[in-house]
């Protein structure tokens, strides 16, 4: 999908091999330490190299550059399966956070617009315990990344995008069968963050 250029920044910005010790972000924690009911569970965490200190967004107002402080690639897979998803989580400076998160939207959009495979969700209400809520899906069952969302937290001003695969080992006949295990992700996900950062114990933790 034209979501390429996203997917394949994820995986250059933040590969193993430039993974290298870096200034602890307290406010991405929240988001490593998360297994559900179901079997799913953090099976990789990587931290955003020190040599990554923005991302390139495209605007209305043309290409930016977005200050980050902080990230981190989570992913997530079943026992024994490959990858379900990869989740980029990203701490964004506080000063000008408002323009950045317009910014990151309007990139988001020119995704949809670029690629006539995908199709915005707007059938899910915008916010999910309390995150904001953007996400795209692909119109068929097929390809490796099958979905993309886009959780936004104010508070901690800390950006989560997520790519949501389509592992061989996957049971997929319909996007149906897609869309409710990802309802069920962005569900528990979205719910043990709050948990975490509540104190409080969701599901199995590690």
């Amino acid at each position: 999908m034209a979501s390429l250029r996203t997917a394949l920044a994820v995986l250059i910005a933040f590969s193993p091999l430039a993974a290298v010790a870096q200034k602890e972000s307290p406010e991405l924690r929240a988001y490593e330490s998360c297994a559900f009911p179901d079997g799913l569970t953090v099976t990789d965490v990587q931290p955003m190299p020190p040599d990554v200190r923005d991302r390139p967004a495209k605007t209305k107002q043309g290409e930016k550059s977005i200050p980050l402080l902080g990230g981190r690639r989570i992913t997530f897979s079943y026992p024994g399966a490959e990858p379900f998803a990869s989740v980029k989580v990203e701490l964004l400076a506080p000063d000008n956070y408002a323009v950045n998160k317009r910014y990151l939207l309007e990139d988001f959009d020119d995704i949809v617009a670029s690629d006539k495979g995908v199709a915005k969700n707007t059938t899910r209400p915008a916010r999910l315990s309390a995150f904001s809520v953007t996400g795209l899906d692909r119109k068929e069952v097929s390809g490796n990344t099958l979905g993309i969302y886009m959780l936004m937290d104010d508070p901690t001003h800390v950006v989560s995008t997520i790519y949501l695969l389509n592992p061989k080992q996957s049971h997929y006949k319909t996007v149906e069968d897609y869309a409710r295990q990802r309802d069920t992700f962005l569900y528990n996900y979205t719910r043990c963050i709050r948990n975490n950062q509540n104190g409080v114990l969701f599901g199995v933790t590690k």
